[in-house]
């Protein structure tokens, strides 16, 4: 059509157009000849072309602007709300996990969804550095991989100078063995100069493009490296050293040949899928590691030599330990000392048992004060349980959640009333045994069979509620919180049960205690003016009970009568 216009025509049409008036081309189409020169007469109407869109872009951007302006008006939000102040909201729709929480919680679409709103919003969100200075980045096909690294680099790029956390993960889709992520490693690595915690699960073939071992990375607090799969090759290496800030280091599934760090500086260590060599070796190196914990520990172990005398971590105050796979842990338990640690746990993933004589060697060879043990799902013998908290004296809370604990067909059941019997003072007192168990205990929390009566549950905690510490100075403290959950009880018990779930209510409501009770049948039993409300069908049993602190006189502990109120 264009190609038939005149050179007099032309103009005429643009002056049209940039005059607001309507063209009417089926009039102007009927005065159009051919040209004697089509080439030289198509150079002059790609000329004009140029000139119409030009004045037709512009036309279009004063539409946009003009409306941008009535939206503007319209709105209370903008009119009202500097720039600034928005920028401030907008940050406050963000949440930003630390290092050690989920992948999933990071949410990067909030800065996209706020931008989405209206030119107004985006031009406030792109120019909000904290929005930015974080992502999450997840790789779901090799074919976006091109175009999300682009992405990634521009989202950074409006990050300021902010401190960067990075997270990026793969889907199992991506067929990595014909797959290359270098554009995504290398827009992260032309800011690593502000990364602050990053958190990388891609294949292992991709640590070529993380930074060179010379590159400075001065505010680096949190690195987590978990390939999928674990590490493919051995020639795959990580060696990130010049890390001064670097504190909290999770690794899981890598060789520690292939992986070199500036230890020193580490205080928080997560291992997953390491062997037991290679354990002691990372803590030996990192002699300044507050809180270790490992998981999925690996039999055997990977040639790694290691010293005759015991590796002392002077630090170590929080240790964690999930053995889910049943390995060995004499070397692990026997070959360290730990003087400073406070907190212990231990979880079998009711695989295994807890390895009482190797825990009792680490505990007094250390010297330790130790003052939380918590272990869940693995098999306890009650001998085991009183033989391990004989060597705590300074224990103050005990976690045990073991749930059907038993090993090889035998079924445990660590808390029974003899346990019970070694916690009340009064009982010590009257057999004359050597001295009370766990005397500085404040909390006690048990979850698993009812192994124990509820008659000396209860004149355990009497006893240590009404300890005058005053005139007798060596009497334990009272605790100040006993929950024991889960306690599993048969349908043919359950009747016979509640009269002594109503007679605990009466004498924990004499103590200045609460008790809360879910179950049907037990909650029926209960005074009114208790105010509980839920039930809960079938036949577990939940008993919390939270106990306040007494007063500087010892309590009346006289017979309750049915007419006294309970405590609130």
């Amino acid at each position: 059509m264009f190609a038939s216009l005149s050179s007099f025509q032309i103009p005429n049409i643009v002056h049209i157009l940039q005059n607001g008036q309507r063209v009417d081309l089926a009039t102007h189409q009927q005065k159009w000849t051919p040209s004697e020169d089509p080439r030289a007469e198509l150079s002059k109407v790609e000329a004009e072309v140029e000139k119409v869109s030009i004045t037709l872009a512009y036309l279009l951007g004063r539409v946009h602007d003009l409306k941008a302006q009535l939206n503007q008006g319209n709105s209370p939000f903008l009119r009202i709300l500097p720039p600034e102040i928005i920028s401030e909201i907008f940050v406050c729709c963000l949440q930003i996990p630390q290092p050690s929480e989920a992948l999933g919680k990071v949410d990067s679409s909030i800065p996209l969804r706020l931008g989405a709103v209206c030119s107004a919003w985006r031009s406030i969100a792109w120019t909000t550095p904290h929005l930015w200075a974080a992502v999450s980045l997840h790789l779901r096909s090799a074919l976006t991989i091109a175009s999300q690294a682009t992405l990634l680099r521009e989202w950074l790029a409006r990050s300021g100078h902010l401190p960067l956390s990075i997270w990026l993960s793969s889907s199992e889709d991506v067929p990595w063995a014909v797959t290359n992520a270098e554009g995504i490693l290398k827009a992260i690595n032309d800011y690593s100069n502000r990364w602050q915690n990053v958190d990388i699960r891609l294949p292992s073939a991709c640590y070529r493009y993380l930074p060179p071992p010379e590159e400075h990375l001065p505010i680096l607090q949190s690195i987590t490296l978990r390939p999928p799969g674990g590490q493919g090759d051995r020639t795959h290496r990580v060696n990130i050293f010049n890390t001064p800030q670097l504190t909290r280091l999770s690794l899981q599934c890598l060789y520690l040949r292939s992986i070199r760090f500036n230890w020193e500086v580490i205080t928080k260590l997560e291992l997953e899928s390491f062997y037991v060599d290679e354990c002691l070796e990372m803590l030996r190196e990192a002699i300044n590691i507050v809180e270790f914990t490992v998981r999925r520990i690996l039999g055997g172990d990977d040639r790694h030599t290691l010293p005759e005398a015991t590796i002392v971590v002077p630090a170590l105050t929080t240790l964690k330990i999930e053995n889910d796979k049943g390995t060995d842990l004499a070397t692990l338990f026997t070959k360290i000392h730990t003087p400073a640690l406070r907190e212990l746990s231990f979880s079998a993933d009711n695989v295994g048992s807890v390895p009482v004589p190797h825990m009792i060697t680490l505990l007094t060879d250390s010297q330790c004060s130790l003052e939380v043990l918590s272990l869940s799902s693995c098999s306890l013998p009650e001998a085991g349980l009183e033989s391990l908290l004989s060597t705590i004296p300074s224990l103050r809370e005990l976690h045990l959640n073991l749930p059907g604990s038993e090993s090889n067909g035998e079924r445990f059941q660590p808390l029974t009333d003899r346990i019970l019997e070694k916690f009340d003072p009064a009982y010590v007192q009257a057999n004359q045994d050597a001295s009370v168990l766990l005397p500085g205990l404040e909390v006690l929390s048990y979850s698993g069979l009812q192994s124990f009566s509820w008659s000396s549950m209860l004149q355990m905690v009497h006893s240590r509620m009404t300890a005058n510490l005053a005139e007798r100075p060596s009497t334990p403290p009272p605790v100040e919180l006993l929950d024991t959950s889960d306690l599993t009880s048969s349908s043919s018990r359950t009747t016979a049960f509640a009269p002594l779930i109503k007679d605990i209510y009466s004498r924990l409501s004499a103590l200045n205690l609460r008790i809360v009770l879910f179950t049907e049948e037990q909650v029926a039993q209960v005074p009114p003016s208790s105010s509980l409300h839920d039930g809960t069908a079938g036949l577990k049993t939940k008993l919390e009970t939270i106990v306040k602190l007494p007063p500087p006189t010892p309590v009346d502990t006289a017979p309750t009568t049915p007419n006294n109120e309970p405590a609130t």
